[in-house]
């Protein structure tokens, strides 16, 4: 069985992945380069701000607000721009490092969570789910007892005048 809303779910988890990989190596630049270009700039901001859109949909669509986890947010308000790494204090690159790498395996989390649900709907008959939320309805099963005591009746009403021919010893038909 499949779950197209939990396909499309493991597919925007994915894709997370991919961009926070990216915003890795902005971090890793920004940490070991002195200055960077307007262009360089323009994409770590439009990064950012695509990784703010989809950690929300995701945080939406997928966590409860117990659930809720915003070190991607904090990490990503932490470094406003890549020319403020040279404004960081001594010590953050860890710091920002650490937050990463807890946000990375958090998302690798819930994406094992999501293909263990897929492989769980693998093993569920479609059939077998669908013959059950038919049966499982009340009117369905009242349907069936009207149309089991239906053909009842109508077997009865047909087999007694047989019965009477069999009985009375008129056997020609």
């Amino acid at each position: 069985m499949r779950d197209r809303n939990l396909e499309r779910n493991i597919c925007r988890v994915e894709e997370f992945v991919e961009l926070w990989k990216q915003l890795s190596e902005f971090l890793d630049k920004g940490f070991k380069q002195p200055s960077f270009s307007a262009e360089e700039e323009t994409a770590f901001l439009e990064l950012k701000s695509e990784i703010a859109r989809r950690h929300e949909l995701l945080m939406t669509t997928l966590g409860a607000t117990e659930e809720r986890d915003d070190k991607a947010r904090r990490l990503l308000n932490t470094v406003p721009s890549l020319q403020a790494f040279k404004d960081l204090p001594e010590g953050m690159a860890r710091k920002v490092a650490g937050e990463w790498h807890a946000t990375f395996i958090a998302t690798q989390a819930l994406l094992g969570r999501l293909n263990g649900r897929r492989e769980q709907l693998a093993t569920v008959s479609t059939f077998r789910t669908g013959l059950r939320r038919v049966l499982g309805h009340p009117l369905i099963i009242l349907l069936l007892l009207v149309l089991a005591a239906y053909g009842a009746y109508r077997l009865g009403a047909d087999a007694v005048p047989l019965i009477e021919k069999w009985k009375s010893g008129d056997k020609s038909k």
